[in-house]
C-alpha cells in the first residue's frame, strides 16, 4: 500500500427536483466512501463528502461548484509528497466547444455541479500542477465526456479499443446536460459561464490519473434496475475491485472494468478510459489495498 497519507473528496449530485434528475449518484458516493475507507486505507477524517441529499451516518454538503472547488483546493493545499489523493464524482457532464478561427473545432470538457456551475477540465489541470513531487491525484468520473476531462493528460486505454454491448433491459438515464442549455440556465440565474480554455500540454512529470466512465464523445448512463439505481460505472468498477484478491494495476482495472460493463448485459454504451503518465499505468489503484485487508 502507498506510504503516504490518502485523502479524498467524494462527490455526488442527483440535480433532485430538476429536470435534469438522477437517481443513483447519492448510492454511489456511500458505496464508493465505503469501500475506500474499509478496503483501501483511507481515514474518514481524509475524506470529504459532498451530496445535494443526505447520506446516512455521513457528514455532507452541497455540492456547489464554489463548495467543490473549495474542497479540492483544500486537499490539494493539505498533499505532501507521497500523498494519494482521489476526486470521485458521480453526476452530468458536458462539453464546451471551442471555436478558433484557422485551428480545428475542440471541446473542453466539464462536470456539472448542483447548481449547474460548471468545473472544467482546465481547472482539473491546474490543480494537478500543484501536487507536490511524488503526489498524486486520481480522479474517477462516472459522467458524460470524462475522457479528457484533465486537459493534457495522456491517453493510455481510449476510444480505439471500444467493444459492442447488448440491447438494454434496464432505465438508462444520460448523465450529461448539454452545454447550450446551461448556456442559457446560467445566463438567466448570474451571467456566468465558462468559456472553453483547451491548451497544448506535454508534461513529463504529470501526477494526474484520471479514470472516466466513458471516452471524450461517450456519453455515461445512470441505471435503474430491480427498483435500484446506480451509476454504470461505479458499479463496475467496485464489482471489479471486490472480486479480485489483489489491488489491479491502473490499467487492468480499465480493461476488467470493460470487461464487467459487457458482462453485466444492462445494454449501456459506454467504454471506460484512462489518462495518465507512462510511469502509473502499472501502478496499483490508489496505491493498493489496504495492509491484512483483502477486498469481499
Amino acid at each position: 500500500m502507498a506510504k503516504g497519507t490518502k485523502r479524498a473528496v467524494l462527490v455526488g449530485c442527483t440535480y433532485n427536483k430538476t429536470r435534469f434528475s438522477l437517481y443513483g449518484c447519492i448510492k454511489d458516493v456511500r458505496k464508493m466512501n465505503d469501500f475506500i475507507v474499509n478496503q483501501l486505507g483511507f481515514c474518514e477524517e481524509n475524506v470529504k463528502v459532498l451530496t445535494d441529499e443526505p447520506v446516512s451516518g455521513i457528514t455532507s454538503a452541497i455540492p456547489t461548484g464554489e463548495k467543490i472547488r473549495e474542497a479540492l483546493s483544500g486537499m490539494v493545499d493539505a498533499a505532501e509528497a507521497g500523498d494519494v489523493l482521489l476526486f470521485y464524482f458521480s453526476g452530468h457532464g458536458t462539453a464546451i466547444p471551442d471555436y478558433v478561427p484557422g485551428l480545428p473545432y475542440r471541446e473542453e470538457k466539464a462536470i456539472v455541479t448542483c447548481d449547474l456551475d460548471l468545473i472544467t477540465g482546465t481547472q482539473l489541470r491546474d490543480l494537478v500542477d500543484q501536487l507536490p513531487g511524488g503526489a498524486t491525484l486520481t480522479i474517477v468520473a462516472d459522467s458524460s465526456y470524462s475522457g479528457g476531462l484533465i486537459v493534457g493528460g495522456k491517453e493510455q486505454i481510449g476510444s480505439n479499443a471500444m467493444i459492442p454491448f447488448p440491447t438494454s433491459y434496464a432505465k438508462l438515464v444520460r448523465k450529461s446536460i448539454d452545454f447550450n442549455v446551461l448556456r442559457g440556465i446560467r445566463s438567466i440565474t448570474s451571467g456566468l459561464i465558462p468559456e472553453a480554455e483547451v491548451t497544448d500540454y506535454c508534461l513529463s512529470q504529470d501526477g494526474g490519473i484520471l479514470l472516466s466512465g466513458c471516452d471524450a464523445n461517450e456519453t455515461s448512463f445512470d441505471v435503474v434496475l430491480g427498483g435500484e439505481a446506480y451509476g454504470a460505472f461505479t458499479n463496475a468498477v467496485l464489482k471489479v475491485l471486490r472480486n479480485l484478491k489483489d489491488c489491479p494495476a491502473n490499467t487492468r482495472l480499465v480493461y476488467e472494468v470493460r470487461k464487467k460493463l459487457k458482462e453485466d448485459g444492462i445494454g449501456v454504451e459506454q467504454n471506460p478510459c484512462l489518462y495518465c503518465n507512462d510511469a502509473y499505468t502499472n501502478e496499483p489503484f490508489l496505491g493498493g489495498f489496504a495492509n491484512n485487508l483483502k477486498s469481499k
